[in-house]
């Protein structure tokens, strides 16, 4: 919005002075519609068009409280005071949206508890959101949050939701979205809480305190799920058919899935993360899964191979050492990313447009680097059907012994890209060997490699044969190009 075109309206004689008038004839609840859809920042600056605009921002029905936006807690907390005594309260407006955000915890409690429940109760609220960040300690809750059957939306960051009793009715009868980050919360509570929410479809449970088993039973409409504890846990998920994308994270290797028993005909994305899965699990994949495209493995136990069948997955991302036979038809992307370890990984595809990524960090070669190519080597074979990237960070280990080759020893497979990050390898031999088992169109370097590393690039492939004597590659170099 250009404001002050706007404010020149009435001096203009194209016709805009008849727009302004216009503009202001109209009902304030249009007004109040229309400052919603903009920022908070922008609303606030619509109060310098004229008089009568001046504080028509302070009724939009999406409203927002950060503390950081002012210098002093005081000025903090009676702006919020105020605004919604005279701006809502004292003129019967609702709250479609309301976000509170404090971060220095000096929480004025008797504002709160005066706030919240009117905010909820006479309000008629859809959308709440409550974030206390790095608070020492977690907010105690009032149990009204849970009886406001206008709620589609509630979003709570380090609250403590124990003050909730047994006796306390859950009324969160259209309450679409639930967001629990950092909170205080025992099983039995979030038990009645999530019984409460009849029509839930997204919920968010990320490092809750007290949490240790999920149970979701009969919400038919759920599609979404995030979980992410650094506890042992538990989740067992029943009759969730229109479940669309589970996301579960774990930062203890005992959060155990017991996908035997589930069903999922809709779910698109699967990503798992230090999850404990039976070692059966993939013989039946496809029942399982059948309209799965997404699924990501990262750090899981429980098997150490595993057989992949599926002609509905299109993205596979694998960031564990693995040993897999991998059936994916339809395969469209394809990622493996782990701390220099190496899978065997077996392709079988019909497909000829996808894409491959591999990333290595902090190479392990040991003392035999020669065999450690030698299964990189055989990795990038088995995805020679792709369009291969192959990322690397070097660690510049010195004094590596490297067998001699002429040329026999590795059978290179063409990539796309050959990235190193952070570093190139000091030893030209690593260079060396990296180029004889792949022959890249293009090598490149991120901006943290050094720039005299950089410059150095050409005289190091340039220097190659004169210190390992491997000229029969060099020929099918002549068309690579370098990006610093």
């Amino acid at each position: 919005m250009n404001i002050q075109s706007v404010k020149r309206g009435r001096e203009d004689d194209d016709g805009s002075a008849i727009a302004i008038d216009i503009l202001n004839q109209l009902p304030q609840h249009v007004f109040h519609h229309i400052l919603s859809l903009l920022p908070q920042k922008d609303a606030v600056r619509t109060c310098v068009l004229s008089k009568s605009w001046r504080y028509l921002w302070h009724g939009r029905p999406n409203i927002e409280f950060r503390e950081f936006w002012f210098a002093r807690k005081n000025e903090f907390w009676s702006f919020l005071d105020k605004t919604l005594q005279r701006r809502y309260l004292d003129q019967n407006l609702f709250i479609q949206k309301f976000h509170f955000d404090i971060y220095h915890c000096q929480v004025d409690l008797v504002l709160l508890q005066k706030w919240i429940p009117l905010v909820i109760m006479n309000m008629g609220v859809r959308s709440l959101s409550l974030t206390f960040t790095y608070c020492a300690k977690a907010y105690p809750l009032p149990s009204i949050v849970f009886q406001s059957e206008s709620l589609v939306e509630l979003h709570l960051k380090r609250c403590d939701l124990n003050a909730l009793k047994s006796t306390d009715n859950v009324m969160l009868n259209n309450l679409q979205t639930l967001r629990l980050h950092d909170v205080v919360i025992k099983d039995e509570i979030f038990e009645k809480i999530i019984s409460g929410c009849p029509l839930i479809e997204n919920l968010e449970l990320l490092e809750c305190t007290g949490l240790k088993s999920i149970k979701l039973h009969k919400h038919h409409n759920l599609k979404y799920i995030d979980c992410s504890v650094d506890n042992q846990a538990i989740i067992e998920i029943e009759n969730a058919h229109h479940l669309e994308s589970v996301r579960i994270q774990n930062f203890s290797w005992d959060w155990f899935l017991p996908l035997k028993k589930m069903h999922f005909p809709h779910l698109k994305s699967l990503d798992i993360y230090k999850v404990q899965l039976p070692a059966d699990i993939f013989d039946n994949f496809s029942s399982f899964f059948p309209c799965l495209n997404e699924l990501i493995l990262n750090k899981c136990n429980g098997f150490e191979e595993f057989r992949l069948l599926s002609s509905s997955i299109k993205r596979l991302i694998i960031k564990m050492r693995i040993k897999a036979f991998i059936d994916t038809p339809n395969i469209r992307y394809f990622e493996y990313s782990r701390d220099g370890f190496l899978p065997s990984i077996k392709f079988a595809t019909t497909s000829n447009d996808w894409k491959s990524e591999i990333s290595l960090r902090q190479l392990f070669f040991d003392k035999d680097v020669t065999s450690w190519f030698l299964k990189l080597n055989k990795l990038l074979k088995a995805l020679s059907q792709s369009h291969i990237t192959l990322k690397i960070i070097c660690s510049n280990k010195e004094n590596l012994q490297i067998k001699d080759s002429d040329g026999g020893l590795y059978k290179p497979v063409v990539v796309d890209h050959l990235t190193f990050l952070e570093c190139l390898p000091t030893d030209p031999a690593i260079l060396n060997c990296f180029l004889q088992i792949c022959r890249p169109w293009y090598i490149h370097m991120d901006r943290h490699c050094d720039w005299r590393a950089k410059c150095n690039l050409v005289e190091y492939i340039s220097k190659l044969p004169d210190e390992t004597g491997c000229y029969f590659w060099l020929q099918d170099l002549e068309k690579v190009s370098i990006e610093v």
